[in-house]
């Protein structure tokens, strides 16, 4: 059979013969660093207000512009025969570019200019290449700012970049090495990320790529499910309500921006195919890596064109395609599916590799391997199969049937580049291809790769029950949004009392509020019930220590060991425990304990490292610290190490100079607070000593100083005077650690400065009662704006948020964020005389600052000058955030509420003409237009059909009734109420009887219930239902909540 199938072989040919390949050329692969010119939209103004949450410790940038300017960028770039790769170290170490030389194309979206804008947690985001994203939250803190990097050529011809950065809202640092081989078609990105705290950490992780999006996009996404951001699932790739192909971008033409996470099918990569080029891009991945596989495209309406303008100058359109270690980026409704929120255990390092390739010429992809791309299509004249390799290599491919008969093999080269296509008969069954290998390599095989797993949970889950409740309660707190965590676990333990996990939960709640008490005795209660149970014997430790009670940590930690999810972290705990009382062999023992099914344990390695050194084991500390460089290349605690050693100039520079990321005192004192844990004072000081200064930092050296001193005051007095005369602009302590030290800072300096950062540090952990204590406890006056907004915030006394934000203005006059705050104080309380007092002035000076602008206009009409606004709207010009609609609802308000006046001014042509403007959407607002189905247009349809009324054209009234009944719409919100009047205007009184009915059923508040009721039957038996009052507070409520972030 093989030789008679040999015979029918109807071609074989290669094709890109364009390319050839030389032995000779694996060793030209290159690594180089330079700067490079780049018009640049820059982003400014730093908020020093602080803002708790998901971004504190952090703080935003609020400054964009829409002129440029030419800035010089530092880019790292690797190069071998077949790809050249850019990395901006300034930019969050993004790939910024990745050539394809083979066909000169972007693999990835190449944007030509860097256009900031306002989309990540802290502002500054720029489209295209590669980001990396770790911690809590996509387009993390570090995506737009820089971090530390290392270059390196390695014993296997192949070249790296590292980039590495502490995430300061979870205290983990993570690394990504950029590797491009000698030899290979693709390149890696291979993630290292290390808890090093000793507590759970939020667990987020997604690689988000763009792609230039074009009508003949295809994606390359195996998969049976959608799962949306909260954990709902529909079918892939048909969608059923619009009857759209979901994997061809073009179809995307319906609704708003997409977000899906496919799954369904056992497949470890995804990627895109460009039919008109043949061309492709691929994420291959070993599938326990990478769970998670992610499709984001802006509307494909002028709502997601607009963004197109936003982020690039001319390079058109793109789509983000995103990998993840979970399925879903999920939200805290997530939590009611099966795809809840998992932790990041302490002390665990997670690392995983990600390749990346073009591929060309294959028509579609039924299976890649790292062998390359496959393609296999059943046509007329027999099976087709496409090859795009991956690897030079001189192998053979065998392609068998289902039975296993080889229908054909033969031996030969394959190049990267050269695609090889196939066309085998395939008259009968026994002649159709059911595997294909290459060597031993499995290449394809038409097995079923359906998976069973469930995309929805039971309908009948109680999540009022204790476990409900729970899982509720843990999963937020998985997501740091502690507050909503206590009230479920508190729900739960109302329920029971006893109930084991939610009582360990309620423990690691109070210890995140450093009430170290509370969660100790919540522990030991949970103990009460199971004394071997892992989690609460691990709480119960963590908290002994922090109250100083070492041999109750001894006892839970020692407990804890016999559980694997607290076996490693135990040992490490252990180890700090006993290197801190100075007993180094003990140390030693239980950090090789840590390791044993933890080998990169960073701590567990650290504190090897200096066990061995203090127990004078030289072989041993070296060998230890050159195997955390070899795993860790960017760890500066082995620098440090090198320098504590040998302190001269050539290891104090190597130590400093790869700590060149955006914030490089937080690296600092996160080592000298390692050390500090280990009673290493020297070392902290000494680590502290070499950072740049700011107060956290002169507050730390102080601390050590007297603690190293013994209490004299020499040893910290000048140290602390300096802390306090250091500039406290955009310094929040959040460190746990740093509770006790601003404490007896306190105590010795009892200033505003030392309560303003305690406060700051207890109003991060929830604890805004001590927070307010501390601040409202200063008798001086304080030089500094932002102490006084955050008074403001803690007060609940409104005539004392409203001194405190007068102070706040007295302070730094001029500057806009202080009168922003005040003027939505008088806004809330409907004082709006006296916000239009703070807010206008500034405005005639500062015209072109849109988020004042749009302050203004919003306070004008608070104030029924929409005359006033409509200007201003007018020549405003927006540069908004992502999700941003305030300018053009601020609009439409506007426009509408002047036609309700020349309507009640029976100027109908007046009226006529603001509805129409109503219906526009001005580039300058910063909103770009939705398709027109989904724009709600009800109440123009009413007002429309009043003017048709009032002008006794009854054919135009009743279409506009029509318009305005809509039922495609939904149904709870007051426009509704305006399509059932409509309905019942038109003739179908029970109908809408029924509907209003519905409507009041779904409304939460017995104020809108009753003004419903009252608006309802008042005017749905008037001809002309022109209600001007109501009318006025309808349209009132089209902008009626001010923008909020997504962050």
């Amino acid at each position: 059979m093989f030789m008679a199938l040999r015979f029918f072989l109807l071609f074989f040919i290669c094709i890109s013969s364009f390319f050839s390949f030389s032995i000779s050329g694996q060793d030209n692969v290159s690594i180089r660093e330079y700067s490079k010119e780049f018009i640049t939209y820059p982003y400014s103004d730093a908020n020093p207000i602080p803002s708790f949450g998901k971004t504190y410790p952090y703080y935003r940038y609020d400054g964009f512009t829409s002129s440029s300017e030419k800035r010089l960028w530092k880019i790292v770039e690797i190069e071998n025969e077949w790809l050249r790769i850019q990395v901006f170290p300034e930019i969050g170490g993004k790939i910024w570019s990745v050539v394809d030389k083979l066909s000169d194309k972007e693999m990835f979206y190449g944007n030509n200019v860097v256009k900031f804008r306002d989309i990540s947690l802290r502002g500054p985001w720029t489209s295209g290449g590669i980001e990396f994203n770790y911690g809590v939250v996509g387009h993390s803190p570090s995506c737009s700012f820089p971090v530390d990097y290392l270059l390196e050529k390695k014993s296997d011809g192949s070249v790296s970049c590292y980039i590495n950065t502490l995430d300061l809202l979870t205290r983990t640092y993570w690394t990504v090495e950029i590797n491009l081989p000698a030899d290979k078609g693709w390149f890696t990105t291979r993630s290292f990320w290390h808890n090093k705290t000793g507590l759970f950490q939020p667990y987020y992780n997604w690689v988000n790529t763009g792609v230039k999006a074009k009508n003949d996009l295809r994606f390359i996404y195996p998969g049976t499910d959608v799962i949306q951001h909260n954990g709902e699932s529909f079918p892939w790739p048909m969608e059923t309500v619009n009857t759209k192909n979901l994997s061809q971008w073009r179809d995307l033409n319906f609704g708003s921006s997409k977000s899906f996470h496919i799954t369904g099918q056992h497949a470890p990569y995804f990627g895109a195919y460009w039919e008109d080029e043949k061309w492709g891009i691929m994420q291959y991945a070993e599938r326990d890596n990478k769970l998670g596989r992610k499709i984001f495209s802006w509307a494909l309406s002028d709502q997601g064109k607009i963004w197109e303008e936003l982020l690039t100058d001319n390079d058109g359109q793109y789509v983000e395609l995103q990998s993840g270690r979970l399925f879903n980026q999920n939200m805290a409704t997530s939590s009611l599916t099966p795809f809840k929120q998992t932790g990041f255990a302490p002390y665990v390092t997670d690392i995983w590799t990600e390749y990346w390739f073009p591929y060309r010429d294959t028509n579609g992809v039924s299976n890649v391997t790292l062998k390359g791309v496959v393609n296999v299509t059943e046509q007329h004249q027999g099976t087709s199969i496409q090859f795009s390799p991956l690897q030079n290599v001189h192998e053979s491919l065998s392609v068998f049937n289902s039975n296993e008969d080889l229908l054909y093999n033969e031996k030969r080269n394959f190049r990267v580049g050269e695609t090889v296509s196939l066309l085998l008969p395939a008259d009968t069954e026994e002649n159709k291809a059911s595997k294909i290998m290459l060597d031993d390599i499995e290449l394809w095989s038409n097995r079923d790769r359906t998976l069973s797993r469930p995309a929805s949970t039971v309908e009948d889950f109680n999540w009022n029950s204790v476990y409900g409740n729970y899982l509720r309660g843990r999963d937020l707190y998985g997501l740091r949004q502690n507050v909503m965590a206590e009230q479920f676990i508190r729900k739960s333990l109302e329920l029971d009392e006893n109930y084991l996990p939610s009582l360990v939960e309620m423990s690691k709640l109070h210890y995140y509020r450093m009430e170290y008490d509370s969660a100790f005795a919540t522990a030991k209660k949970a103990l009460s019930i199971d004394t071997y149970d892992g989690a609460a014997n691990y709480m119960y430790a963590i908290s002994a220590v922090m109250l100083d009670r070492i041999y109750d940590a001894f006892d839970g930690f020692e407990v804890a060991t016999l559980t694997n999810d607290y076996r490693s972290a135990a040992f490490t705990e252990l180890s700090k425990l006993y290197f801190k009382q100075e007993d180094f062999a003990s140390a030693l023992s239980y950090a090789k304990k840590s390791l044993i099914n933890n080998q990169f344990n960073i701590d567990g390695l650290q504190l090897l490292y200096l066990s061995s050194k203090h127990l004078q084991d030289e072989k041993k500390a070296a060998k230890t610290l050159n195997n955390i460089r070899e795993i860790d290349p960017l760890n500066h605690f082995v620098r440090f190490e090198k320098y504590f050693e040998e302190p001269d100039t050539i290891q104090l520079t190597h130590f400093t100079d790869y700590i060149r990321g955006e914030m490089p005192e937080q690296v600092y004192l996160e080592l000298a607070l390692w050390y500090y844990q280990l009673n290493l004072t020297d070392r902290a000081i000494q680590v502290l000593n070499l950072s740049p200064i700011n107060p956290e930092v002169a507050y730390w050296i102080a601390f050590l100083q007297y603690q190293a001193g013994n209490g004299t005051e020499k040893s910290y007095v000048e140290s602390l005077q300096r802390a306090y005369s250091l500039n406290p602009t955009l310094v929040f302590p959040f460190r746990e650690e740093s509770k006790i030290m601003f404490e007896w800072a306190v105590d010795k300096d009892p200033t505003w400065k030392t309560k303003y950062f305690l406060a700051l540090l207890h109003s991060s952990r929830n604890n805004s009662e001590k927070a307010y204590e501390l601040l409202n406890s200063v008798n001086e006056d304080v030089p500094f704006a932002p102490f006084y907004v955050f008074l403001s915030q803690l007060s609940k006394d409104s005539e004392d948020k409203e001194k405190a934000l007068l102070s706040s203005v007295s302070q730094a006059p001029g500057q806009w964020r202080y009168l922003h705050e005040l003027t939505r104080y008088y806004l809330i309380r409907k004082e709006y005389d006296k916000a239009l007092d703070v807010i206008a002035p500034f405005y005639k000076k500062e015209s072109t600052h849109f988020p004042t602008g749009l302050l203004y206009v919003r306070t004008l009409l608070g104030n029924n000058d929409y005359r006033t606004a409509e200007k201003v709207l007018d020549k405003i010009n927006i540069l908004p955030f992502e999700g941003a609609k305030d300018g053009q609802l601020l609009y439409r308000q506007t426009k509408l509420r002047l036609a309700a006046d020349a309507i009640s001014s029976k100027k109908f042509r007046t009226a006529k003409r603001k509805i129409s403007e109503a219906r526009l959407w001005p580039r300058n607002l910063g909103v770009g237009k939705p398709f027109e189905e989904n724009i709600d247009y009800r109440i123009e349809h009413l007002l429309e059909a009043v003017i048709a009324h009032l002008e006794n054209d009854g054919e135009s009234r009743r279409k506009h009734l029509q318009k305005t009944i809509d039922n495609n719409r939904e149904k709870t919100s007051i426009n509704a109420l305006l399509g059932i009047l409509a309905l019942y205007q038109i003739g179908e009184t029970n109908n809408a009887d029924l509907q209003f009915e519905e409507w009041l059923s779904n409304q939460k508040t017995e104020n809108i219930k009753n003004w419903g009721i009252s608006f309802y039957n008042t005017n749905k038996l008037n001809d002309n239902l022109f209600d001007y009052e109501n009318m006025k507070r309808i349209i009132g409520l089209i902008a009626g909540v001010e923008d909020a972030r997504l962050f």
